[in-house]
C-alpha cells in the first residue's frame, strides 16, 4: 500500500534534500552553453572534430553578458587552443572582466585537446601588468595538450572539483597570485601536474590529488603558499620539487611510492626524492604528513641541498618493507650543482621513522656537522 506525503513540512524537507543531494544536477537558465553554438562545431561528428570555435563564440557572449559558460556532460574534441584571454576593459577595483567555466561533473564534461604542440585552454593576461582575474574553472575534465591549462598572469584564480589529465609538459601553469586549488586531480603531466612559477605567492593547493605526474608540483619563485591535505603518488622525478622560494608550507599530506626512474616516459637527470628542497630556499615548513617509501634508494623521502630557517616536524615516515633513507642532507643542488649551498637555521623534531634504515643521512662527508655548524637543530643523530 503506497502512502500519500500531504503534510506541508515534509513536503518542504523532502525538496531540500533533493537540492542538498544534486539530484537536479542542470544549472540555472542563466548561463551560455557551449552546445547552443553547435553549428559553428568544425566537421561535427567527423574524424576532424574541433568544438573550439563554439568555446569562442561562447566565451565571447559569456565576457560580453558576465555569464558563466556551461559545458554539458559529453566530449568535446578540441583542435586548437581554447582562448579565454579576457578583453580590453576599463581595469575599476573589482570590476576586472572575469567569467566562469563549469561543467556537469569531472567525470561527465570533458574537454579533450587532440593535437600536438598547442594548449587545451589559455586562460591567461596578455601581460604581467594586465593579467587575468577571478576565473572559476568547477567540475570539468580537461585533458591533453602541451600544457592542459595555462593560467599565467591569471590573479585570484579558483580552480574546484576539476579533472586535469595528461599534458606533455604541464597539467597547470600557473603564476598568479592568490589563486586556489581545491579538491582536483590531476594526472600523467610529463614535467609537473602543477607548475608553480613566478608570482605565484599565497597561494592553496588544498585537497588535491597528484599521481603519475613528472613532478606532481613545482615550486619555482614562490613566496608564502601551502599545500594542504593533499595526496602525492608515484610522481618520477619528486612529488613536490622547490626552489627560488620563500614561505612554503607543505602539511596534513600523504606520500606513497614516489621518487622512481622511468626515463622511457619521465626523462630527467638527477637523484629521484619524494619531497626535494634544491636552492635557494627560505623558510620552508614540512609538518603533519604521513612519507611512505621512496622508490629509488638514492633518494629520500625528504632530501634537502639549499636552505636557511626550516622547520621539519610531527611527521610519520613509515614503510612496511625496510627502506633506505628518510631525511637526505645533499651537498648540491640539481638546478645549479656549481653554485654553492647552505644549510641554515633548520630544526628537525619530533618525527617519527619506522622501519626507515637512516632517518638521517647526509650525501657528503661534513654536512652534518656544517649544519651544526651554521645554527641547526636535530633531535635525530646522523645515521651511519
Amino acid at each position: 500500500m503506497r502512502m500519500k506525503v500531504t503534510d506541508p513540512a515534509i513536503l518542504c524537507v523532502a525538496a531540500l534534500l533533493l537540492t542538498v543531494t544534486g539530484a537536479d544536477t542542470q544549472p540555472a537558465d542563466d548561463v551560455v552553453r557551449v552546445t547552443d553554438f553547435a553549428d559553428v562545431v568544425i566537421d561535427r561528428g567527423g574524424e576532424e572534430e574541433d568544438w573550439q570555435p563554439a568555446f569562442q563564440a561562447a566565451a565571447a557572449e559569456a565576457y560580453e553578458t558576465t555569464r558563466p559558460i556551461y559545458v554539458p556532460a559529453g566530449r568535446y574534441p578540441i583542435r586548437q587552443a581554447i582562448d579565454l584571454t579576457p578583453p580590453p576593459a576599463e581595469k575599476r577595483p573589482f570590476l576586472h572582466p572575469s567569467i566562469r567555466l563549469i561543467g556537469a561533473g569531472q567525470w561527465r564534461s570533458i574537454i579533450s585537446q587532440e593535437a600536438e604542440g598547442v594548449n587545451c585552454v589559455d586562460w591567461s593576461g596578455p601581460a604581467y601588468e594586465e593579467g587575468a582575474v577571478h576565473g572559476r574553472l568547477e567540475d570539468i575534465c580537461l585533458r591533453g595538450g602541451e600544457i592542459v591549462l595555462n593560467i599565467k598572469w591569471h590573479n585570484h584564480f579558483v580552480m574546484d572539483s576539476c579533472y586535469i589529465e595528461g599534458g606533455r609538459r604541464y597539467g597547470v601553469y600557473a603564476e598568479g597570485w592568490s589563486g586556489r586549488f581545491l579538491n582536483s586531480t590531476i594526472r600523467w603531466a610529463g614535467e609537473a601536474g602543477i607548475y608553480a612559477g613566478g608570482h605565484f605567492n599565497n597561494c592553496i593547493i588544498r585537497d588535491c590529488y597528484f599521481s603519475r605526474d613528472g613532478i606532481g608540483v613545482l615550486f619555482s619563485g614562490v613566496h608564502g603558499s601551502r599545500v594542504e591535505g593533499c595526496g602525492l603518488e608515484s610522481c618520477a622525478r619528486a612529488a613536490i620539487f622547490v626552489r627560488h622560494t620563500r614561505g612554503l608550507t607543505v602539511s596534513d599530506t600523504y606520500f606513497e611510492g614516489n621518487g622512481y626512474r622511468l626515463p622511457d616516459r619521465f626523462p630527467f637527470e638527477g637523484i629521484p626524492n619524494t619531497l626535494h628542497i634544491d636552492l635557494n630556499c627560505l623558510s620552508i615548513c614540512v609538518h603533519d604528513c604521513i612519507f611512505r617509501v621512496n622508490r629509488d634508494d638514492e633518494g629520500a623521502l625528504i632530501s634537502i641541498a639549499d636552505l636557511r630557517h626550516g622547520h621539519i616536524y610531527d611527521n610519520l615516515f613509515y614503510c612496511a618493507n625496510p627502506a633506505p633513507n628518510g631525511i637526505m642532507l645533499r651537498g648540491a643542488s640539481e638546478t645549479k650543482p656549481e653554485q654553492e649551498t647552505a644549510i641554515r637555521d633548520l630544526i628537525i623534531e619530533h618525527n617519527h621513522a619506522h622501519q626507515i634504515a637512516r632517518p638521517l643521512a647526509e650525501d657528503t662527508p661534513g654536512l652534518y656537522d656544517a649544519a651544526l655548524d651554521n645554527g641547526c637543530e636535530f633531535d635525530w643523530e646522523l645515521s651511519e
